[in-house]
């Protein structure tokens, strides 16, 4: 891949969890280790969530790093996940999104525990929110955690494959808003939208309807795209003069997605960063 510099921003990562969500690493920890393995600009794009920002001042001379989140959404009744960058982390909307998410996975947990009980396998709500962080935005990996300490499953992929995976036996859809809705709360707080991974969109025509809404970028590379799928991101991102990113999805060391230094990055990424960082500070001075 052909890599060039531009102002002074080669390496990248716009895909990162915390423990705002379902990450291993609190945010300051996320931005001093991509500083120390020599990044230029991160984004950290917890589930659902802006806290990363709100409670931490991660500002730092020696790397940038752009406000962003991922937000969950749904089309036809599927599950798509569209990242959010630029915004204005204080927007009265985009908290609005937030508290509706957080609300609305507190009442998920508690159907998926209540069908776990009925599995034989009974948990207490506190017994998740030890897992979840100080926010309490809980997720399914929290409740996975949960159950493997309980003692119900050796460890969390178990829980997934068996028991709380998509359409397993205590299976819950999580609250969602429709991919219009989300495209409308992100533009309105000033920032800029793009499909994560589509390779994993239960269809991938998807994408084509995704852009006719109005979505500003693809997530054209992914550690679960293959050479192939990346480059008809691509090609589609050129065709439509979308932008592109590129992020390793990083939720800690523990994670397959533990890969937080080997994003490869083409001048179209980079030039799309760029573009980014310029909304983002453009953002911050109107603030």
């Amino acid at each position: 891949m052909i890599t060039a510099k531009i102002n002074s921003i080669q390496k990248i990562n716009l895909h990162l969890h915390s423990t705002a969500s379902d990450g291993a690493m609190s945010p300051l920890a996320l931005v001093k280790r991509a500083k120390q393995i020599g990044l230029d600009l991160i984004s950290i794009t917890d589930h659902d969530t802006v806290d990363a920002y709100l409670e931490n001042d991660l500002s730092d001379p020696g790397i940038k790093v752009l406000p962003g989140l991922e937000v969950s959404s749904t089309h036809e009744g599927h599950d798509v996940h569209i990242l959010a960058y630029a915004v204005d982390t204080h927007d009265a909307g985009l908290k609005k999104l937030t508290d509706f998410y957080h609300v609305g996975r507190h009442e998920r947990a508690q159907k998926i525990l209540d069908k776990l009980s009925a599995l034989g396998m009974p948990m207490e709500l506190d017994e998740v929110l030890i897992f979840a962080g100080d926010k309490e935005l809980i997720v399914r990996p929290h409740i996975a955690q949960a159950m493997v300490a309980k003692g119900y499953c050796a460890n969390k992929n178990e829980a997934f494959d068996k028991y709380i995976g998509n359409y397993k036996p205590a299976y819950v859809g999580k609250p969602e808003m429709s991919v219009p809705d989300v495209l409308d709360v992100i533009k309105k707080a000033g920032g800029k939208s793009v499909v994560a991974h589509p390779g994993k969109l239960y269809d991938v025509d998807f994408l084509d309807t995704f852009i006719e809404m109005g979505v500003d970028g693809i997530e054209v590379w992914h550690p679960d795209h293959s050479t192939a799928q990346m480059n008809d991101f691509v090609a589609k991102a050129e065709k439509h003069g979308l932008l592109q990113t590129a992020g390793s999805d990083f939720h800690g060391d523990f994670d397959r997605h533990n890969l937080m230094d080997v994003v490869p990055v083409t001048e179209a990424i980079l030039a799309s960063v760029k573009e980014l960082w310029e909304v983002y500070k453009c953002t911050e001075h109107r603030n």
